[in-house]
C-alpha cells in the first residue's frame, strides 16, 4: 500500500484513535513531551475520525486502537476515508492472527501497548519515517519444535509426504503426526493454508 504524505505543514501530524480517554490523553502527553515538531489529533469514535480526516486531509501517522467499542481497528482502517493513510495498530496483546491480519491489510505497523515508553517513542519515530514496524518475536509465539520446522520447510517446497520422510529419515506415520500437530498449532486445515500461515508469521 502506498501512503500519501502530508505536505501542508512542517509539523508531523499524528492522529490517535482510542476509546479510553486516560490512555488517549497519556499518549498525547508522552509524544508531545518527547518528540519534536508534532501536532496531535485525538478521536474516540469513528465519526470523529471521519470528521478529522475530512477537515485535515492526510496524516503522517494514525495510531489506531485494535479494540474500539462496537468494532475493531481492522474494520476502521478499511474505511474508504483511510485507504491511503499510514496506519499502525495499538493493541494490548500480540495474538498471531491479529499480527497476520495487520500485515495482510498492508498496515504500517503494530504496537503493543504494554511496551515501555522509550520503545513506544522509538517505534513512533520509525513509523513517521515510513518504516514498517512489527514485534520482533513473532517467530516464537507458536513454539514449534526443530523437527516441526524441518517438516514445515519441506512442505513449503511442495514435497509430498514420501519425500519428506526420505529427506528427514522419518516414517510416514511420524511425518503425518508432525503435520497434524502443525495444523493444530497454526489453526489450519490444509497444506496450502499451513504454508501460507507460516509465511505470514515468518516461520519459513
Amino acid at each position: 500500500m502506498a501512503f500519501m504524505k502530508n505536505s501542508q505543514t512542517l509539523k508531523r501530524r499524528i492522529l490517535i484513535v482510542d476509546d479510553h480517554q486516560i490512555y488517549l490523553d497519556g499518549l498525547e502527553m508522552l509524544i508531545q513531551q518527547h518528540l519534536a515538531a508534532v501536532e496531535i489529533f485525538k478521536a474516540s469514535d469513528i465519526e470523529h475520525v471521519k470528521n478529522l480526516v475530512q477537515e485535515h486531509g492526510f496524516f503522517d501517522l494514525i495510531l489506531l486502537d485494535l479494540q474500539l467499542v462496537g468494532e475493531t481497528g481492522f474494520d476502521v482502517c478499511q474505511m474508504p476515508e483511510l485507504s491511503q493513510q499510514p496506519i499502525a495498530i495499538l493493541s494490548a496483546s500480540e495474538q498471531p492472527k491479529d499480527l497476520a491480519q495487520a500485515k495482510a491489510l498492508g498496515l504500517l505497523g503494530y504496537i503493543n501497548k504494554a511496551c515501555d515508553n522509550q520503545v513506544l517513542l522509538n517505534t513512533i519515530e520509525q513509523l513517521l519515517e515510513g518504516d514498517r514496524v512489527y514485534p520482533e518475536h513473532t517467530k516464537s509465539v507458536f513454539n514449534l519444535t526443530p523437527r516441526q520446522l524441518d517438516v514445515l520447510r519441506l512442505l513449503s517446497e511442495g514435497y509430498p509426504n514420501k519425500v519428506i520422510c526420505r529427506e528427514l529419515n522419518l516414517s510416514e506415520a511420524t511425518v503425518k503426526t508432525h503435520l497434524r500437530a502443525l495444523y493444530n498449532i497454526l489453526d489450519v486445515h490444509t497444506r496450502l493454508q499451513c504454508v501460507n500461515t507460516a509465511r505470514e508469521h515468518n516461520l519459513i
